[in-house]
C-alpha cells in the first residue's frame, strides 16, 4: 500500500515538472511572454485614459509599435494620415483610451518608410486658439497659413513624437508646426515639417 502512495506521488510530481517544462519553455519562447505583455498593456489601456500631450502621444506611440491599433500597423503603400476629427482618428481614440482636451487635436503621419510622427496641438500653448477656430481661419484664408512660393507663413506651437521604423524617437514638448493642406486634399494637417513637403 505504501509502495503505491509512492508512485503515485512520484507520477504526480512527474506530471507537474512536465507541465513547467513546457510552460518555461513557451515562456522563454517569448510568444508566452509578449501575449502576456500585451493582454496587460491592453488592460492597461482600457483603465486609464491618456489627457496629455505627452501621454497622448505615448499611448499613439503604443498604439504602433506595441501592436495596440491595427490600423497603425507595416508600412503603408501611400503616406497614412490621421487626424483626431476624422471618423478613423475618432474610431483610434476610443480603442486608445485618448481624450483630448476639448479645443486640441492630434496627427499621425506614417510614411512609406515607416517613419512616423504624431503631432499634437494644444489651444493653450497657441494663445486659447483652439483646432476648430484654427481650422476656420485657414478655410476663410488659406494663403495666410500656406503659399507655395514660400512654404509655410504660419507656424503654430507643438508637441511632437517623432519616432524612426523600430519605435525608438524622441518626444519634444514645444516644437513649431505648420499648418497646411494634408497631402490626402481632406482639409489641414499641423505637422513639424513644413507642409510644402509634405
Amino acid at each position: 500500500m505504501w509502495k503505491q502512495k509512492g508512485q503515485g506521488i512520484v507520477e504526480y510530481a512527474l506530471i507537474l515538472a512536465f507541465i513547467v517544462g513546457i510552460g518555461g519553455v513557451l515562456f522563454a519562447n517569448g510568444n508566452l511572454a509578449n501575449s502576456i505583455r500585451s493582454v496587460f498593456s491592453n488592460v492597461n489601456i482600457q483603465l486609464s485614459a491618456a489627457t496629455t500631450a505627452q501621454d497622448i502621444i505615448e499611448r499613439l506611440r503604443q498604439g504602433r509599435y506595441e501592436g495596440l491599433a491595427d490600423e497603425l500597423q507595416g508600412k503603408p503603400s501611400k503616406t497614412l494620415e490621421i487626424t483626431s476629427d476624422s471618423a478613423e482618428g475618432e474610431k483610434l481614440a476610443k480603442e486608445l483610451n485618448i481624450q483630448a482636451k476639448p479645443g486640441d487635436a492630434w496627427f499621425v503621419r506614417v510614411t512609406t518608410t515607416g517613419h512616423t510622427v504624431f503631432t499634437y496641438y494644444s489651444a493653450d500653448a497657441n494663445g486659447g486658439t483652439t483646432y476648430d477656430a484654427l481650422k476656420a481661419s485657414y478655410k476663410n484664408n488659406p494663403g495666410y497659413y500656406y503659399t507655395k512660393k514660400d512654404g509655410n507663413s504660419h507656424p503654430v506651437k507643438i508637441y511632437e513624437g517623432n519616432y524612426n521604423g523600430t519605435g525608438s524617437g524622441t518626444y519634444y514638448p514645444n516644437a513649431t508646426g505648420w499648418v497646411g493642406p494634408s497631402p490626402s486634399g481632406n482639409g489641414i494637417i499641423i505637422d513639424p515639417t513644413p507642409t510644402n513637403r509634405l
